[in-house]
Order: structure tokens, then C-alpha cells, then sequence
């Protein structure tokens, strides 16, 4: 453990097992609920209209939420092999977004069953040399798979995360008599510490270790798994155009997604909750906000590895591809719009080391960020469907905002139920 594994004293440690339940008010509450049902509006007004940009929509918010999930909760296994004491009060925001990874293949499953087939030309004909590749119980097995399997993995390693600090808590290493901790006593966390025995210093060495071993595997899968789904679900779209750098665009994408959205939950958190208010420092944010702008350097440079290489080589089945995207109209504009959301606009406010440290500031930028990330994911894929027009629309943000709010709703539900931050790992020492 290292030295600043004691930046969180022993007060610090009762403060967050006696804290009461997270909690946003009545309002925040009725304005998620109020954006599912507006979500669920949009789908209907939606198919009402275009089906094929409204199922356009669904891909692009499926590909975009599970991207974040899957960033945000893999970062707990990254904060693990980086030993990022840094992260120790925010990873538990990180991990709330655990909770959407449980249904993330619900609109998968629509859009196999329903929607594919208005967005995909191989659901209608086979495509030469990939007639076994791209058939759509193929493509959406894997798909489901990923999904699933990514999210197992990932959510074990959060799983480990809180039986150390429940078995730490009720094992009275944090200190904090069973009376006041009571709350963790419930027996709806028992399925946290099936098999824990009487030697807790053992048992939290044994959570570690397995989060250890866990940990690189989530980042290994979580490379190859993405990689399979945006192959699978964005490149497709154009079955006879690919990148094989196409995959590590999406599965960065969506780091510096998790980044943003980052940006803006942790400021959230601070003003709604004293635990958060009290544990994230200035310093914190100017992490976040280090991190945010280095992701966005990197996402630049990877948006410049596909760009150059398909320029220079001048082959007419690569750059068909990409004229339509950036050198044509209307797609032009857009995507000058969605380079200035992803990267320009954000570089030069992350410059300021003081807006880092300003909570307002840091969650500004991640807004940012997040609306050019959702319009790359919409530039990826619906040129090819409507390389003349732009069928964007109040479905689209209609749509987007019930995701917004079914993910929200998850992540508040998740950090009601457990400790806010993670401290069993160092209660005993």
C-alpha cells in the first residue's frame, strides 16, 4: 500500500461507515424520471415517423451508454493495477456505473430483433467474403456476449471492491462498534460475505488478491470485447469498408467518455453529499481534469492515426468512406462541429490549470466532451444510411435523455447501498 493509502484517517474511515444512505433530492428524482418517460416518448414519436433514424438513434445511444458502463467500471480495475490512491475518493463513483452494465443488452436485443434490419444490408443479402461473418445471429451472439461477459467480469471486480469493505466493517477493523454500524449489519448484504470466515485480515487480503487477479483480465477483455463490438456494430454499417484501428477508436472513445461523465458526477456528488464534500480535495479535480485532458489528447491523436494513413494511401474503398464523413456536405460541418465538441473547445479550457480545480468548470468541460462523443458515435454510423441529409431531430434528444435518466437512476441506486468510499483495504493497518 502505498504512502497515501494514509491520506484517509482513521475519523475519515468512521465518517464513511456511519454516513447515512446517498440521497439526491425530491426534484433531481423527478427530473430522471421525467427524462425516461420523455426517452420513452421519443421512441414512440419516433417510430410514429422514420423508424430507420429513429433505430439509428437507438444504435448510437446503445453504442454510446454502454461505452461509458463499460470505461467507467473498468476503471476500478485500472485504479487497482495503478495503485491510484488519488482515485480512493471518487472510484466508488466509478463503479456505480456498474448498475446499467446489468441491462446494457436490452436495446442489443431490439435492435437484433427489430432494428437491425432497418440499419444493416446484410440482414437482407450476403456479403462476399463475409457470408459467415456477418449474419446477424452471429454478429448479435457476439455482441451479446461481450456484453454480457465484460459485464460479469467487470462487476465481479466491484463485487470484491465491497465484500472487503463489509467484511472490514462488521469484523470491527474500521474501527466503528457494531451499534453504529448497523446499517451494514442488514442481511441484505450477507450475499456480499458468503464464505467469509473468522480471520478478517485474511479475508481482506483474499478480496485483494482476487481483485489482483480479476483486474488485468478486465483490461485485456474489455480491449478485445470492444473491439468486437464496434467492428460489429458501427463498421458494419458499410460491410465493405474496415479500419483495424477502428476498434481501439471506440474502446478510447469511451475512456474518454467515462472521463466526462466523471467530470460531471463527481462535482454532483460533492454538492449533494457531506462524505463526498468532505474526501474530494482541489487536488482531485485537477486530477480529473488532468486525466480529461489527457484522454483528449489521445483521442485526437487517435482520430488522426485513421485520418492520415487513409489520405495518404489515396485507395477508393477507404476513402469513400471518409469523403462522405468530412469532405461533403452536410456531414462536413457536422463533423467540424463534433472535432470542435471532442477536442478543440475542451484542449483549450483544460490549459487552465485553475478551471481543473473549479467544480462548475470540470463539469462544464465533461459536458462538453460528452455531446461531441455522442456525435462522433452518430458521425461513425448513420452517414452511411443518409450520406445526403442529417436526420437529426427532437427524437434524438428525447431518446437520448431516457438513457440518460435509466443510467442515472442506476447510479444513484447503487451508491445508496454501499460505502461511499472504499476504505477496508486500509482500516486494519
Amino acid at each position: 500500500m502505498s504512502h497515501g493509502a494514509q491520506s484517509i484517517s482513521a475519523e475519515q474511515i468512521r465518517s464513511v461507515v456511519t454516513a447515512e444512505p446517498f440521497e439526491v433530492n425530491g426534484q433531481v428524482k423527478t427530473i430522471l424520471l421525467a427524462a425516461v418517460a420523455v426517452g420513452i416518448a421519443g421512441l414512440v414519436l419516433g417510430f410514429l415517423g422514420d423508424a430507420r433514424a429513429t433505430w439509428v438513434s437507438v444504435q448510437v445511444n446503445f453504442l454510446f451508454w454502454f461505452a461509458i458502463a463499460a470505461a467507467s467500471t473498468g476503471f476500478s480495475a485500472v485504479i487497482h493495477i495503478c495503485n491510484a490512491e488519488w482515485a480512493r475518493p471518487v472510484r466508488r463513483l466509478y463503479e456505480s456505473s456498474s448498475v446499467y452494465l446489468l441491462y446494457a443488452f436490452v436495446p442489443l436485443v431490439a435492435l437484433w430483433l427489430i432494428g437491425g434490419p432497418h440499419l444493416f444490408v446484410w440482414f437482407h443479402e450476403k456479403i462476399d467474403g463475409k457470408e459467415l461473418w456477418l449474419t446477424p445471429a452471429f454478429v448479435y451472439g457476439r455482441g451479446l456476449f461481450a456484453v454480457v461477459f465484460l459485464g460479469y467480469l467487470m462487476r465481479r471486480v466491484v463485487h470484491y471492491t465491497i465484500r472487503r469493505d463489509l467484511g472490514a466493517i462488521r469484523s470491527g477493523l474500521c474501527g466503528v462498534d457494531k451499534k453504529d454500524a448497523a446499517r451494514w449489519m442488514d442481511s441484505s448484504y450477507d450475499s456480499y460475505l458468503t464464505g467469509w470466515q473468522e480471520a478478517p485480515e485474511k479475508e481482506v487480503a483474499a478480496a485483494t488478491s482476487r481483485i489482483g487477479r480479476l483486474s488485468p483480465a478486465v483490461v485485456i477483455f474489455y480491449a478485445v470485447l470492444m473491439t468486437f463490438i464496434a467492428f460489429d456494430q458501427i463498421m458494419s454499417v458499410d460491410p465493405h469498408w474496415f479500419s483495424t484501428l477502428f476498434g481501439a477508436l471506440y474502446f478510447m472513445s469511451a475512456v474518454y467518455a467515462a472521463s466526462a461523465f466523471m467530470a460531471i458526477l463527481v462535482p454532483f456528488a460533492c454538492s449533494v453529499n457531506p462524505v463526498f464534500r468532505a474526501l474530494v480535495k482541489k487536488s482531485t479535480l485537477h486530477d480529473l481534469g488532468k486525466l480529461l485532458f489527457g484522454f483528449g489528447i489521445f483521442w485526437a491523436y487517435m482520430f488522426w492515426s485513421h485520418y492520415l494513413p487513409i489520405w495518404y494511401g489515396n485507395i477508393p474503398e477507404e476513402t469513400g468512406w471518409v469523403i462522405t464523413r468530412l469532405r461533403e456536405q452536410p456531414w462536413q460541418s457536422f463533423a467540424w462541429v463534433t472535432l470542435a465538441l471532442s477536442f478543440i473547445i475542451p484542449f483549450l479550457i483544460g490549459l487552465s490549470r485553475d478551471v481543473k480545480q473549479i467544480p462548475l468548470g470540470l463539469a462544464l468541460t465533461g459536458v462538453i466532451v460528452l455531446v461531441g462523443m455522442w456525435l462522433q458515435f452518430y458521425l461513425l454510423f448513420a452517414p452511411t444510411l443518409y450520406p445526403h441529409e442529417i436526420p437529426l431531430g427532437i427524437k434524438d434528444l428525447l431518446i437520448t435523455l431516457g438513457f440518460f435518466g435509466v443510467y442515472s437512476l442506476g447510479c444513484i441506486s447503487f451508491l445508496r447501498r454501499v460505502p461511499l468510499v472504499p476504505v477496508g483495504d486500509i482500516a486494519h493497518h
